[in-house]
């Protein structure tokens, strides 16, 4: 909890009647802040750097073009923690028919090239976003390899998950499919989509860049959270190609391999599972 008055004090706000925790995710403390003009939403991310939240900024700016986020108001620095002050936005009951048919309208938006202007972060993992134009190269290079790398430096890798990798690579690049870079959410869990008292919906947490539309329906089905009416909805909106389903496993792979490195080696049986799934 926020105990440092002056720490609140800095601000760009001003008289603050009640600060209340609320939940935040894994990463990072978040408050509802009550004035007596609005409400704001607050998350603070202690002993790091304004940077960290100028990405989700960036990130939540980029979708707000298409589809609803939170705005928002500041982005900054206090003592030796970073802050970002959104709009804090009232929940209502969740409605998947309009959160796939937001989705596809999102993916709409199309580059010419994979990645994104700028490196980025998938929770407080660093994410590199260095135009390619080819996406199984991204994939393997900008999205997989970091990840592997990053295992096996904390001890989470062994040759078994070495063996299974190497195949699944050898596989992937035998695809031969034209992707479209398309702007994507990047971490489309069913906790980053929020809902308006109407059941709009409004997405948050982004960790974006143009790749692969199906990374994000991968993503809705690694944690459940996703009723048929919103992948319905979704496909009339915006139809997938066929086959999207059976590639599904080899886009939770990277979302796995950022829980292995993030949460450590209770996430080892899953990567395992899927590594196996991806080699059929």
């Amino acid at each position: 909890m926020i105990e440092d008055h002056q720490w609140l004090s800095n601000l760009p706000i001003e008289s603050i009647q009640d600060v209340k925790r609320v939940s935040g995710g894994d990463i990072n403390e978040a408050y509802l802040i009550e004035t007596t003009k609005q409400s704001y939403f607050l998350k603070i991310h202690r002993h790091m750097k304004a940077h960290f939240f100028k990405k989700e900024a960036y990130g939540l700016n980029l979708l707000g073009k298409k589809v609803r986020t939170p705005m928002v108001y500041d982005v900054g620095q206090i003592k030796n923690d970073a802050y970002i002050l959104m709009e804090a936005i009232e929940s209502g009951p969740r409605n998947d028919a309009l959160c796939g048919r937001a989705l596809a309208q999102l993916h709409t938006d199309t580059q010419s090239y994979f990645g994104l202007s700028e490196n980025n972060y998938l929770g407080t993992l660093p994410q590199s976003n260095g135009p390619d134009e080819n996406w199984t190269s991204f994939y393997i290079h900008q999205r997989l390899n970091p990840l592997v790398k990053m295992a096996k430096e904390q001890g989470f890798w062994n040759r078994q998950r070495e063996k299974l990798f190497g195949k699944f690579i050898d596989q992937f690049k035998n695809e031969d499919r034209a992707v479209t870079p398309r702007l994507l959410h990047g971490d489309l869990w069913s906790g980053n989509v929020m809902f308006t008292t109407q059941g709009e919906p409004v997405f948050i947490d982004p960790a974006v860049f143009y790749g692969d539309r199906e990374m994000d329906l991968a993503m809705t089905k690694l944690f459940g959270g996703f009723s048929d009416a919103f992948y319905a909805s979704y496909q009339k909106a915006f139809p997938l190609e066929s086959g999207w389903e059976e590639r599904v496993p080899a886009y939770q792979l990277y979302y796995l391999l950022a829980h292995l490195n993030l949460f450590g080696e209770s996430y080892g049986g899953s990567v395992d599972r899927i590594l196996r799934v991806c080699n059929g």
